[in-house]
């Protein structure tokens, strides 16, 4: 076990890498190096079990890192550059399980596991196992109160070993059905009051994507008390689509901007997280200008570079991963978003073959 009893605060503060135990009896070695274990005996014994799930969970879910973010973001989510690629919480799940279910690409999944619940984004993928959906660990009370993972695995404990299953757990997935999905950039720090939000920091404010299954009736006042800054300054409204788009510009420079409809809202964030605080004509189409080309979701952190830059790389010739790092950059820093390009390029070329 891991026993250093003997070893003294200035001993433990100034020790080399070593091996325990390193108490008065034993210094060093390996644990078990004798072939002996903590039974009556001191023989091992193995005991075999089989899984068996609660009744209602068919999904057993991953938990993990992603690329980008440590630990519960108390650094890295301080980053706008490290925020780029992954901005919320999110469940990738199967192509089949998704059908299944009802889900489509961006919407909402409620996920429920030992006595608590998530809402997390769809991202369906087929680089998980079908029944296997995976969920990052990272996001905490303070950037997607709806994303804490760590309280739907919750830590049940096996009943032979006593160890704690703290990196997955059987959980149910079902849709989230959300009245309105909402996408809103400030100078400010919002305060989101609705079921489902998830905040990340960016260059000059920022970005907050929401959801609920209540109504809002009246966002120009909703607006007005997540930011404090007043009533918005432009305001379109399409009642037919049941869409809504304000801003807020104080001596021509946006300070926020607030787009809302019944489901996931399609725009180009990156180049409104980009505008605050610069002079945005037509800030409300949610679309960047023709003379300012919208590069995509971020795929490479380090040079800032998006996908859509990507595929314009690729389509012009830079087909390899290689290719692209010359033409582009991505991927010839850090590395960390090569198997990422590898991917898209992966299905630049299957979408192409499937064409002809």
């Amino acid at each position: 076990d891991f026993d250093i009893s003997d070893l003294a605060a200035a001993d433990y503060e100034a020790l080399a890498p070593t091996t325990w135990p390193q108490n008065a009896r034993q210094r060093g070695g390996r644990f078990f190096g004798e072939g002996r274990f903590h039974t009556p005996d001191g023989r091992a014994r193995m005991i075999a079990v089989s899984v068996r799930a609660p009744d209602g969970v068919p999904f057993r879910l991953n938990t993990g890192r992603i690329r980008d973010q440590w630990h519960t973001m108390t650094r890295t989510g301080l980053s706008p550059r490290l925020s780029a690629h992954l901005a919320e919480p999110y469940l990738q799940i199967h192509p089949a399980d998704a059908a299944d279910l009802g889900l489509g690409a961006a919407d909402l999944a409620r996920v429920r596991g030992q006595g608590a619940q998530a809402v997390l984004r769809v991202m369906i993928s087929g680089d998980v196992r079908r029944g296997h959906p995976f969920a990052p660990i990272h996001f905490t009370g303070l950037t997607a109160p709806s994303g804490r993972i760590g309280a739907v695995v919750g830590g049940l404990c096996d009943p032979v070993s006593g160890q704690p299953a703290g990196k997955s757990a059987p959980v149910a997935v079902t849709r989230y059905a959300a009245a309105w999905h909402g996408f809103l950039v400030s100078r400010v720090r919002p305060r989101p009051d609705c079921a489902y939000w998830a905040q990340a920091r960016l260059a000059d404010g920022w970005q907050v994507e929401m959801a609920d299954e209540a109504a809002i009736p009246d966002w120009p006042a909703a607006l007005e008390r997540m930011l404090g800054l007043g009533p918005p300054t432009a305001w379109m409204r399409d009642p037919a689509r049941g869409t809504e788009r304000l801003a807020i510009i104080r001596d021509g420079r946006l300070e926020a901007a607030l787009f809302v409809g019944p489901g996931p809202v399609p725009l180009s964030r990156g180049h409104l997280g980009a505008s605050l605080g610069r002079e945005a004509p037509g800030v409300l189409s949610g679309r960047a200008p023709r003379d300012r080309p919208d590069p995509g979701p971020v795929v490479c952190a380090c040079l800032s570079v998006g996908r859509r830059s990507i595929e314009e790389a690729a389509a012009s010739g830079a087909d390899t991963v290689e290719r692209i790092a010359a033409a582009l950059g991505a991927g010839g820093n850090c590395g960390s978003c090569r198997p990422e390009i590898a991917s898209l390029l992966a299905g630049m070329r299957d979408r192409a073959i499937a064409a002809q």
